[in-house]
């Protein structure tokens, strides 16, 4: 079943650096489908869909916290906020 994680202020704080991370740093992670991002009041927000929620949690968990570490040069100060959504219906034109 398809997952949607949310993140509504990035520690990687622009679209910029969000590019350098996953072209440069996190290329290619395993369950990914799409990740759609933009800036909303000053914050960078983050939406990815994954191929299940297992991919999704290894990702925030095992690659995000190194990935960002060497984006920034050290840990940012909280670790992403994200909510988890378990995709019940889907509709795209």
């Amino acid at each position: 079943m398809s997952y949607v994680t949310v993140v509504d202020d990035s520690p990687a704080g622009t679209v910029e650096n969000l590019d350098r991370l996953m072209t440069e740093i996190l290329p290619d992670p395993d369950g990914l489908v799409a990740r759609y991002a933009g800036m909303a009041d000053g914050r960078l927000c983050v939406v990815a869909v994954w191929d299940s929620r297992e991919h999704a949690e290894t990702f925030m968990k095992r690659d995000l916290g190194p990935g960002l570490r060497r984006l920034l040069g050290a840990a940012p100060a909280t670790p992403p906020r994200a909510v988890g959504i378990e995709v019940e219906h889907s509709w795209a034109r």
